[in-house]
């Protein structure tokens, strides 16, 4: 300010004033008559004169100012920023509203004051869903931010929103089958509560793309019901429009019957969180719907049988336990893939080192003649191969994204991310072998194993002459007493005499 003070604002609705230069920068309008305004859903204005001048009275440093005007922008506002327009002789700003709106405020306070003008509105949250009408130029949206909205894109212009109390996570528009007119889309939500929404008169909407006329539209609630407990995830109707199949987090797929108000058939229970569901179309011999999981698994499951009221009466529990089901998992193959590369480049190098050998030999059969073969196998030295690739199959398999039918008894699946590599492991152990100490002792190892197989091979021949000597006992015994030999008889003379 001139008089050298700074104003700041503080998240407790407090006003501060400090007599200091140089610790930042504060933006404000200056233009007469001179006002500070602040950013909340009610803007208060405070004249800048007062708070130029402004002097504390006691040792408290506090010094209580009213502000002179306050403007209500509108219910459900949260402004957190404040922007001049630049229009001679108007006191105009742009506003921004965290709930997914731009605002022009007039903030001049006089008699030919305007109201505060919503411009633009848009969503505030991640869109989690969106789908487009199979008749008309219309979109919908759902997000997070708990309101579902409808757009015109051949006018470029949003028509209509709802709000709820939770953000929507799933939608598509309900087909034609159902609604002829096109004006009805499914929606769910993060409790698990799936709506059916109609829209009034959308056929109406657009006749021709370009226009620049909207008419009013609306949107009403049509069904509500809750097959879940987690977010819902996927929603799908079957190909005939029967039957309309529900996914969600909670490691279900619901199934309803659509000519009967949505009457529940069932439910099935899967191996993970459902991420989408597809039904087969009509080149298909049977309809059928394929379940994506999360966590790699992919079910593909019969349209379940409708039962009669009758049947329905006395069942305890929605679960469906006859379904047959088909179950695939997807885990990872790189590390197979890159073992069988190695092996295969290994290969074509011993090819060329046989070639080459078989060139050398040749050659020195040619110079020496035919001690040459046994003195190049005695230069010749063994080299070490290099242990093949472990095969790694990461703990957790690659999250699935989506998926489709390409055909009968075929789909494709795209997986999330690049698949992990095994973790390296660090050297934690202070006692550590250095590079050399290890190779020394990966040499001790090996010589310790060779004298090991060497002793190993003794023990076997040892055995093998026990075995006989007992064997020799047991034939001595069942000879004749005259003939039997006595045990001081040379062990090499009772062999020479058995013909071992």
């Amino acid at each position: 300010m001139k008089s050298e003070r700074i104003v700041s604002i503080c998240s407790k609705d407090t006003q501060l004033s400090f007599s200091a230069v140089g610790w930042g920068c504060l933006k404000y309008d200056a233009s007469p008559p001179g006002r500070v305004a602040r950013v909340r859903e009610v803007i208060p204005i405070w004249d800048f004169e007062t708070i130029d001048t402004a002097d504390t009275v006691d040792d408290t440093g506090l010094l209580e100012i009213e502000p002179i005007n306050e403007l209500q922008v509108d219910k459900n506002v949260k402004l957190f920023s404040l922007i001049k327009i630049n229009a001679p002789g108007y006191n105009l700003w742009l506003a921004q509203d965290a709930n997914g709106a731009i605002w022009k405020l007039d903030l001049s306070f006089s008699n030919i004051t305007q109201d505060p003008e919503c411009l633009f509105s848009f969503h505030s949250e991640a869109i989690e869903a969106m789908a487009t009408s199979p008749l008309t130029y219309l979109m919908a949206t759902t997000a997070l931010d708990c309101s579902v909205r409808i757009y015109d894109f051949a006018s470029k212009n949003p028509l209509t929103q709802m709000k709820f109390k939770q953000g929507g996570t799933a939608l598509t528009w309900v087909p034609r089958i159902v609604s002829y007119s096109g004006a009805q889309i499914a929606v769910g939500f993060e409790d698990g509560v799936v709506r059916i929404l109609e829209l009034y008169d959308p056929k109406g909407l657009t006749i021709f793309a370009g226009r620049k006329k909207v008419p009013d539209v609306d949107i009403f609630l049509k069904h509500v019901f809750k097959p879940h407990t987690a977010q819902v995830t996927a929603l799908a109707y079957e190909r005939d429009a029967e039957v309309l199949a529900t996914g969600s987090k909670d490691q279900t797929v619901f199934f309803f019957e659509v000519e009967k108000n949505y009457k529940p058939i069932g439910y099935i229970n899967t191996p993970g969180p459902v991420c989408q569901l597809i039904w087969s179309s009509i080149l298909h011999p049977d309809s059928t719907l394929l379940i994506f999981c999360e966590n790699g698994y992919v079910l593909e499951a019969p349209c379940p049988t409708i039962k009669e009221e009758e049947e329905d009466r006395d069942v305890v529990s929605y679960e469906i336990h006859d379904m047959c089901l088909k179950c695939f998992h997807f885990t990872s193959v790189k590390s197979k893939i890159l073992r069988l590369i190695e092996i295969e480049k290994r290969e074509k190098q011993k090819e060329l080192k046989a070639k080459e050998r078989e060139e050398r030999i040749k050659k020195l059969i040619e110079e020496m003649g035919e001690d040459a073969e046994k003195e190049f196998q005695e230069e010749e030295e063994e080299e070490e191969e290099e242990p093949l690739p472990e095969i790694f199959i990461p703990p957790n398999p690659s999250p699935i994204l989506c998926g489709f039918y390409s055909g009968p008894g075929k789909f494709w699946v795209s997986l999330f991310g690049i698949e992990t590599q095994p973790p390296t492991e660090d050297i934690e152990d202070p006692k550590a072998y250095s590079i050399e100490n290890a190779r020394k002792k990966r040499e001790h190892d090996k010589l310790m194993k060779e004298m090991e197989e060497l002793k190993a091979g003794k023990r076997e021949q040892i055995q093998a002459l026990r075995n006989t000597f007992w064997k020799l006992i047991e034939m001595n015994k069942e000879l004749p007493e005259h003939m039997q030999f006595k045990r001081t008889v040379s062990l090499s003379k009772i062999l020479i005499t058995c013909n071992f």
